[in-house]
């Protein structure tokens, strides 16, 4: 019990001592990307941490629902099982929390930004009415030695003891297929509800509700910021005092793939 304890603050030190096995899949490659969108659930109403919105404005209007798929059998570990490695950011770039959620093959993973990404906000118990979303896919990263508990930021794929860690070592990066083609891996779109101020001649807000597909980044994600994603994101559930972890929401937490023989 002292070491699972002692886990949940500083999961890296813990998974040393007890000899957790990392996948060692290489490095990533030129065209590995890390996908993005925008949030926006208040702006209506309430100001973001940048200021912009309040009473009267244009802006978010309610929660919006995160849809995470994987669309293939890309990943050799766990049967082509993605984890799905969320940052979530406020709108003046605070990294507020992270995650790290399993997504099977041809399965699908729902996130609420209220209830599952901006919840229990880190930073300073930060403005979390809009921001930014960041998510990586890689292929499951750590291998628990037994059950254990576990913080709500790592994603454990039942029964194998596999786990999503978005403070730990990736290993290799996968989900946008080769080159330029992203028809393979991991793809995820969002619902925003937004309102807008009525025009002069109209006194109703008018309301609309929109899905949009992340978009991955132009910039190479094996970098300055693939470092500064896991490296926050380890500074945030350290220091946190139980605050900086999102979670998973709801989706396939199975797999029936073994575990690696040795």
């Amino acid at each position: 019990m002292k070491f699972v304890a002692r886990f949940a603050r500083k999961p890296v030190a813990v998974l040393l001592l007890l000899g957790l096995v990392t996948l060692a899949a290489g490095q990533a490659c030129a065209q590995d990307y890390f996908f993005t969108h925008y949030y926006d659930v208040a702006t209506s109403t309430l100001p973001s941490a940048s200021g912009y919105g309040g009473k009267g404005a244009s802006g978010g209007v309610g929660d919006g629902l995160v849809r995470i798929v994987n669309s293939g059998n890309t990943a050799s570990a766990q049967n082509g099982t993605i984890c799905a490695m969320i940052y979530v950011f406020d709108d003046i770039e605070e990294m507020q929390a992270c995650c790290g959620c399993p997504v099977t093959p041809d399965g699908v993973r729902t996130l609420s930004v209220i209830n599952n990404l901006t919840k229990n906000f880190g930073v300073n118990r930060g403005n979390m009415n809009a921001g930014v979303i960041d998510i990586m896919a890689a292929p499951p990263n750590l291998l628990l030695p037994q059950p254990m508990s576990l913080p709500p930021q790592i994603g454990v794929l039942s029964p194998s003891l596999w786990a999503c860690d978005p403070s730990f070592e990736y290993g290799s990066t996968i989900g946008v297929g080769e080159g330029d083609s992203l028809s393979t891996g991991l793809r995820a779109w969002m619902t925003n509800t937004e309102g807008n101020v009525p025009v002069p001649a109209s006194k109703t807000l008018v309301m609309g509700t929109s899905v949009s597909e992340f978009l991955p980044s132009d910039l190479p994600f094996y970098g300055t910021h693939r470092l500064e994603l896991k490296s926050f994101c380890l500074f945030l559930i350290q220091n946190g005092s139980g605050t900086g972890a999102c979670s998973c929401g709801s989706g396939d937490n199975f797999s029936k793939a073994p575990q690696p023989i040795e």
